[in-house]
């Protein structure tokens, strides 16, 4: 059943959290601060309701969510590891199973035969099996997580109010991107009204930014190259081993491009262990770069989005430029 309004949504909702006890929460690979606000979020909601989450990561966290409440308990799922219990999954922030990455390749049988409700803002989820909420429209999960649970009467704690402001910061780029709205103001209001503790969520997304991901920022910006609304710049292993940084420290980057004066679309191919490359795309109203990314079978956002390659740089670029090309030059200015 795939519900597009969290009124609407909220009795069939509870209807599912209602009987069972021990809930498995799990949000898409390399998670971002709205994937983890909405996890820790969904978290602390249910703890009071008298449940007992089970939050789960399929990779490692960005730095910048080690202040949030509760983060202690967030499982970074490793190969060959168990999966805790559970009588239900709740998956956030994730457009299918298999975009939480290893925990499904390895637990496919499991997730499959479990009960599954979905809560996600991607315009890529098409629904599939279980109960889903899925609004394109809303700026982040965690706002339309936050909506959700205030029509279901569920109680907010200053811990997941914290929790959720951060995720609906981060994803709108505080406020910033064309998805904002009123309702996005009114769901930041809600949540400071219930606790969340801006002070904390500010300096945690803008005030401890590691030297490692300066120092890797500015080298990826060595190799940017620009044509007239293009923008991109590569990422190799070899930057971040000489810097030190995780491979979320190539967010910074990707924020930076796109604040250049000019840009209508923008990529980040960024080298992995294994010789595959990951590709980020931005671009302003009016390009679709999703379309781009679901020919490699990744996805998100019509305006940001996501794929795995699996080609080197070289191959990567050859491949992925053309069709950027094509599609800025195909869009009105």
């Amino acid at each position: 059943m795939i519900y597009t309004d969290p009124i609407t949504a909220a009795p069939a909702f509870r209807a599912a959290l209602e009987p069972a006890q021990r809930i498995l929460l799990l949000t898409h690979v390399s998670p971002d601060g709205d994937a983890i606000g909405s996890l820790l979020g969904a978290m602390h909601v249910l703890q009071a309701m008298g449940k007992t989450p089970l939050p789960v990561a399929s990779s490692a966290l960005p730095n910048y969510v080690s202040r949030l409440p509760g983060i202690e308990a967030v499982q970074v799922y490793t190969a060959g590891s168990e999966l805790p219990a559970a009588d239900l999954t709740w998956m956030l922030d994730t457009a299918t199973l298999d975009r939480v990455g290893i925990v499904f390749s390895e637990q496919r049988e499991r997730l499959l035969a479990q009960p599954l409700i979905v809560t996600d803002h991607h315009a890529t989820n098409d629904g599939g099996a279980g109960l889903h909420l899925i609004d394109p429209a809303a700026a982040s999960c965690a706002d339309l997580l936050c909506r959700l649970l205030v029509a279901m009467e569920a109680p907010i704690s200053p811990a997941a109010a914290t929790c959720l402001l951060l995720g609906t910061m981060t994803d709108t780029q505080s406020f910033q991107t064309s998805s904002t709205n009123a309702e996005t103001l009114r769901t930041a209001a809600t949540l400071i009204e219930a606790g969340g503790d801006l002070r904390t969520v500010v300096d945690a997304i803008y005030f401890s930014v590691p030297a490692s991901t300066i120092r890797l920022t500015s080298q990826v910006l060595s190799t940017l190259q620009e044509e007239p609304g293009l923008i991109w710049a590569v990422v190799t292993q070899e930057m971040l081993r000489n810097t030190h940084a995780g491979d979320a420290a190539t967010d910074d980057t990707m924020t930076r491009m796109q604040r250049i004066e000019g840009m209508r679309a923008c990529v980040l191919f960024r080298e992995r262990h294994d010789g595959t490359v990951k590709i980020s795309l931005r671009s302003v109203p009016g390009i679709n770069v999703a379309a781009i990314a679901q020919r490699w079978g990744g996805g998100g956002h019509i305006q940001a989005a996501g794929a795995t390659l699996q080609m080197n740089l070289a191959e990567a670029q050859a491949a992925v430029l053309p069709l950027l090309r094509a599609t800025v030059a195909a869009s009105p200015v």
